[in-house]
C-alpha cells in the first residue's frame, strides 16, 4: 500500500469515523447530498479549525475525518490546519525539519487550553469551542440545513512580480445580525509533501505525506478587524475591504487559497466563512 495520504482510505457513503480512543463507529450520515443539503440561496458554510502537528501520530485520523466531511459536503466545509505546540516542533537531522508554525498559531496556543491532539473547533472559535475530532462530524452536520444571514463575495488575484495575494471582500447582511462582527482573512496552502507521523503504519514516519489546509499567514491579523462600531447590523449592511499579503518564496502560489471568516466578537461564533482560489 502506498503511503500517500489519499490512498489511506476508500470513501463510501457509509463512512467510518474515528473516535479519539481509536474505536470506530458508524457515521451519523445516511446519504450524500450534493451541496450539503436542501438549503436556500446563501447556505451556511462551516469553519473547522484543526490543531495539529507533524509529529502527532494520531493527527492523521483527524485529517482523514476532514476529507470525509469534504467529500460529503464539498466546499461548504472550510478546514484550516494550525500546526502548533509540542507536536509542531522541528527536529534535527533529515526528518521533521520543516517548520509549519506561525505567529498566529503561537497566539492560538496561548489562547486555548489544549488537552490533547488531535482537537479542534467547529463554527465556534471560543475557548469553550474545543472538541475532540470524533465529534466534528455531528457538529458539522448540524449546520447543513442552515442559511447564513451574511453573504461574502470574494475575488482573489496573484501578483507574480511580488509573489503576493490580493483579496477583495464584499460583505452584505441579508438579515439583521446581533453583536460586533469581525472579518479575518487568512492564507492556507494545500498539497505540501513532507514528513508526518502516522500510527496507522508500522513505520510511523511517513516521508511523502500530503499536508492539506495548512495555515500560512493572515491578511489582517489572526482575529481580523471590526466591521461595525456599534453592536448589531441591519439588513442590507455592507462592508468592503481590499487586502494584500506577501507569500514566502517556498509557498507555491497555485496551492494557496484565501479563507475569509466572519464571526461575532462577543461569543466568537462564526457567522459565515468563504474560501476562494486565485
Amino acid at each position: 500500500m502506498s503511503k500517500k495520504f489519499y490512498s489511506l482510505f476508500t470513501l463510501t457513503l457509509g463512512l467510518l469515523l474515528v473516535l479519539p480512543s481509536c474505536d470506530y463507529i458508524e457515521a451519523p450520515y445516511t446519504e450524500k447530498i450534493d451541496g450539503g443539503g436542501e438549503v436556500t440561496a446563501n447556505p451556511q458554510n462551516v469553519l473547522l479549525l484543526d490543531f495539529t502537528g507533524h509529529t502527532c501520530k494520531s493527527c492523521p485520523k483527524a485529517h482523514r475525518t476532514i476529507e470525509q466531511l469534504r467529500t460529503l459536503y464539498g466546499d461548504r466545509v472550510v478546514p484550516v490546519a494550525f500546526h502548533l505546540g509540542y507536536f509542531a516542533k522541528t527536529q534535527s537531522g533529515t526528518r521533521f525539519t520543516t517548520d509549519f508554525r506561525t505567529p498566529e498559531g503561537g497566539l492560538l496556543e496561548k489562547y486555548y487550553e489544549f488537552v490533547s491532539f488531535p482537537i479542534g473547533t467547529v463554527q465556534n472559535i471560543s475557548k469553550e469551542g474545543l472538541i475532540q475530532h470524533g465529534s466534528w462530524p455531528s457538529e458539522v452536520s448540524a449546520y447543513m440545513g442552515d442559511e447564513s444571514p451574511v453573504k461574502i463575495d470574494l475575488k482573489t488575484s496573484y501578483l507574480q512580480g511580488l509573489h503576493a495575494l490580493t483579496a477583495k471582500v464584499d460583505l452584505t447582511a441579508l438579515a439583521p445580525v446581533e453583536g460586533t462582527l469581525y472579518l479575518a482573512a487568512w492564507v492556507v496552502q494545500d498539497s505540501i509533501i513532507d514528513w508526518q507521523k502516522d500510527e496507522d503504519f508500522e513505520d510511523m514516519d511517513i516521508p511523502d505525506y500530503v499536508h492539506m489546509h495548512v495555515f500560512r499567514t493572515s491578511f489582517n491579523g489572526l482575529w481580523g478587524e471590526a466591521m461595525n462600531a456599534v453592536p448589531g447590523v441591519a439588513k442590507d449592511f455592507t462592508f468592503t475591504r481590499d487586502l494584500s499579503v506577501a507569500l514566502k518564496p517556498e509557498w507555491k502560489q497555485e496551492n494557496c487559497r484565501v479563507v475569509v471568516v466572519v464571526y461575532r466578537e462577543e461569543d466568537k461564533r462564526v457567522i459565515q466563512v468563504r474560501s476562494g482560489e486565485e
